[in-house]
């Protein structure tokens, strides 16, 4: 029984919730299931994250709300004869349940974002909303997560976690003793990441700091105002953003220091990950999704954002950078906490949610 598993886009660089459903797929298919991948990418588009070569990829372009792009989707998915769809984030799973009303198919819809993602557009909200009754249930990637959704939604979700992968792996080297030293942070130039907010704060303390480095990855549609800022903060040199990389565990290890400046997440997994290759982590007490991973003084600090979010930032990473034993004491802390499961079972609960 084919299993359609759908996507917006698998051709972007970079991409948490992606390169979940790269390893999902990959996964469920190693056990046995029948998974086809549907992109909304251009035909022939390369996936930035590797398929399995066995798994069947359908790149239908672009796809939007309009009757005539709907009754297409519909026509192509139920070519597959499926009983069950997954489809992941809004921007495939709600296309998806309105092109398949009335087909008796089940669609299943796997969420990775807090509704504040979507709130501060209104018209994607209602949309979203309005798609509900057509879905038959959806995943959360946390419990916090859930809980943030309306009941409406939260009565059909079941919560899978996100898998870490990293732990057992080589290990950052949190010391440095004589070499430059690296501040990492990762995610997509959104403002829902507030990198902004990060290199204002590592402006504060750049000249105090000669030996250390911010390197941010991630792509988006920030990346032109963030490179004009870190321009108008005489940054250039001390800060990179090279885009999205394949290789993180090789930039987990590389680092002596993680920090999230998001304002809100639905897990944080890069964190998770960072944490998993013994870095100590540094975000905002009043970011959920981090204050759920960083355990103050456990694997890392909470940063209170008041009065000022970047000098409050700059201080507490500061301190880290200061302290090479404070940072060694949140490693030991943050490899014996990693907060997160791994890749097999994690596909045991897309067993029992597929089979539900």
């Amino acid at each position: 029984m084919t299993i359609p598993f759908i996507v917006k886009s698998l051709e972007t660089p970079g991409g948490g919730a992606e390169r979940v459903f790269v390893e999902i797929t990959s996964g469920l298919r190693t056990r046995g299931y029948d998974i086809e991948v549907v992109t909304f990418d251009p035909p022939g588009a390369r996936s930035f994250y590797p398929l399995r070569e066995d798994v069947p990829k359908h790149d239908l372009g672009p796809q939007s709300l309009h009757p005539v792009r709907l009754l297409a989707l519909r026509r192509a998915i139920l070519r597959m004869k499926p009983t069950q769809i997954v489809a992941f984030m809004p921007s495939s799973y709600v296309p998806t349940a309105f092109a398949l009303l009335g087909s008796g198919a089940a669609v299943r819809a796997s969420e990775h974002n807090v509704p504040a993602r979507y709130r501060s557009s209104p018209a994607k909200w209602g949309v979203l909303n309005a798609s509900v009754p057509a879905i038959d249930r959806f995943t959360a990637v946390s419990a916090q997560m859930k809980d943030a959704y309306p009941w409406w939604i939260r009565r059909k979700m079941t919560v899978v976690e996100n898998p870490v992968s990293g732990t057992g792996t080589e290990l950052a080297d949190v010391f440095a003793f004589g070499r430059s030293k690296r501040l990492l942070a990762v995610g997509r130039l959104h403002p829902q990441k507030d990198h902004v907010t990060l290199i204002r704060a590592f402006a504060v303390i750049a000249e105090t700091m000669p030996d250390w480095h911010l390197r941010i990855l991630g792509e988006g549609d920030e990346r032109s105002m963030l490179e004009h800022e870190i321009k108008r903060l005489g940054l250039a040199g001390r800060v990179e953003m090279p885009g999205a990389v394949l290789d993180m565990s090789a930039e987990y290890t590389a680092a002596q220091l993680y920090v999230i400046p998001s304002l809100y997440e639905s897990q944080g997994l890069a964190t998770v990950e960072a944490m998993a290759h013994g870095l100590p982590a540094v975000g905002f007490r009043d970011c959920p999704g981090t204050n759920s991973i960083i355990a103050d003084g456990l694997n890392g600090i909470l940063i209170d954002p008041h009065p000022n979010r970047p000098e409050a930032l700059a201080q507490g990473l500061k301190a880290m950078m200061q302290d090479e034993q404070r940072r060694s004491s949140l490693a030991l802390g943050a490899l014996a906490h990693v907060p997160g499961p791994r890749l097999d079972a994690v596909l045991d609960d897309w067993e029992a949610f597929l089979e539900s």
